[in-house]
């Protein structure tokens, strides 16, 4: 169960990396973010009723899996920027790359470098590789809603990666992590208006001309 949850966690991510439209993007995001509850209702419900992580499965569900796409998806109608235009690196080596970093995380960080890491699954590769996916997404691409769908993917990958090693961060964490995830949706869109309005375009090298 948990090996075949790791697997859709990870292709969510590779396949952001090969896609260009935004929309589709957080489409995929939202997807990764239900993968990511569903492994948190599956141990809250074969732990006995844990309540903890009952709690964290509602609030992955509400905030990332049907508030924040549709506050992302909602920005790129009004905004009409739906084609990724400012890629740092092309699509195919950005998927060949996001392919090297997974290889490495399962056959080098987790086995050699983590080996003192005992758990019973791929959660912890899975999680690993989505963190060096997310960074590397928000290194590719430089648009503002690219930047910050790459943290939501690294954050995605840090919380699979507590569950898998320690069973979950304590709740009231967990807590202040949504809440800046909502605060931050709501400053980039904010953002994305000012820079769209000022530059006519999302791409981020332009807020170099900002500096004095």
């Amino acid at each position: 169960m948990f090996n075949l949850l790791a697997f859709l966690f990870i292709i969510t991510g590779l396949l952001m990396l090969a896609g260009r439209m935004i929309s589709n993007n957080i489409r995929l995001l939202g997807m990764q973010s239900l993968v990511l509850s569903i492994i948190a209702f599956y141990l809250a419900f074969s732990g006995g009723m844990d309540g903890h992580m009952l709690v964290v499965g509602l609030l992955t569900l509400l905030v990332k899996v049907i508030v924040l796409p549709r506050v992302l998806l909602n920005l790129v109608e009004k905004l009409k920027v739906n084609r990724e235009i400012s890629l740092s690196i092309g699509l195919v080596p950005s998927t060949f790359i996001g392919l090297i970093l997974i290889g490495l995380t399962y056959a080098y960080v987790v086995p050699v470098l983590l080996k003192e890491v005992q758990v019973g699954s791929h959660l912890l590769s899975a999680a690993l590789s989505t963190v060096l996916l997310g960074c590397f997404f928000m290194i590719s691409r430089r648009s503002a809603f690219s930047q910050l769908m790459g943290i939501v993917v690294m954050e995605n990958g840090l919380f699979l990666c507590a569950i898998a090693v320690t069973g979950g961060m304590p709740l009231i964490i967990e807590l202040g992590i949504f809440f800046d995830l909502l605060v931050g949706a709501l400053v980039m869109g904010m953002m994305t208006h000012q820079i769209k309005g000022s530059f006519e375009t999302l791409d981020t090298k332009y807020l170099n001309k900002l500096k004095g």
